[in-house]
């Protein structure tokens, strides 16, 4: 477990704390997903039936190494369906070390339990945290265990295992009439990196990396992100 380090948007909270720098990981959109207004929008529909936030984990990572995970979602169009939306943790079963077909996945679904469905529309709502907890959110059928499935249980099967991936993902416009499902994302934690889809406010948050962690704007290097700081704040 790291310690947890969060990238600074503007208001309250950015206001009262010393920006922490340096995430050690980097997000990348997928399919339908873009930046909206400091959250990332992930469309499910029938140009990209597919929508996700992507992390690489460093290399050696496992699944019992994972110290953290949540998300705060907002269902704008229809509902939560089909095991939609849900973070997907990529394990490499086969254990070669690279993403490959031996890979397989634990699903962590959101939305009401027991049917992860019934959400309420156009309302911000917390998962809370998913590591540790006993609520049967965990499906882990590919691994061999079952559909409803603890993370407690998840760790037998797979906690010594390396974790290459871990995705939230959107692709149940399938279940819907208007063939759609949009769920919006914000103040995303992998592992204690939690991230809230604003651009940077202060200098330091460029360093050390940290400015690859920024998706609007995306930056070149270091020297672009504090261009961008200093062009936002010219006194």
């Amino acid at each position: 477990m790291k310690k947890m380090k969060i990238v600074l948007g503007s208001g309250t909270i950015a206001a009262a704390l010393t920006p922490l720098v340096a995430l050690a990981l980097t997000p990348l959109l997928f399919g339908g997903a873009v930046i909206d207004s400091g959250a990332v929008k992930l469309v499910s529909d029938g140009t990209d039936p597919f929508s996700a936030v992507v992390f690489n984990m460093p290399d050696g990572t496992t699944l019992a190494d994972l110290g953290s995970l949540s998300v705060d979602f907002n269902v704008t169009d229809d509902d939560c369906y089909g095991g939609s939306p849900r973070f997907q943790l990529r394990i490499d079963n086969d254990n070669d070390g690279v993403i490959s077909a031996g890979d397989k996945n634990i699903f962590v679904y959101l939305g009401p339990h027991p049917s992860f469905s019934g959400c309420t529309p156009n309302t911000w709502t917390p998962s809370g945290e998913l590591i540790g907890i006993a609520e049967t959110r965990y499906d882990t059928g590919q691994l061999g265990g079952t559909f409803y499935d603890t993370y407690a249980n998840a760790l037998v099967l797979a906690g010594s295992k390396e974790l290459l991936r871990v995705s939230i993902v959107v692709d149940s416009n399938w279940g819907f009439a208007d063939g759609e499902q949009t769920i919006l994302i914000d103040n995303l934690n992998v592992d204690g990196d939690v991230f809230d889809f604003n651009p940077p406010t202060d200098k330091n948050q460029c360093k050390k990396d940290g400015w690859q962690s920024f998706l609007s704007p995306v930056f070149k290097n270091q020297g672009d992100c504090v261009s961008f700081v200093v062009s936002q704040n010219p006194n």
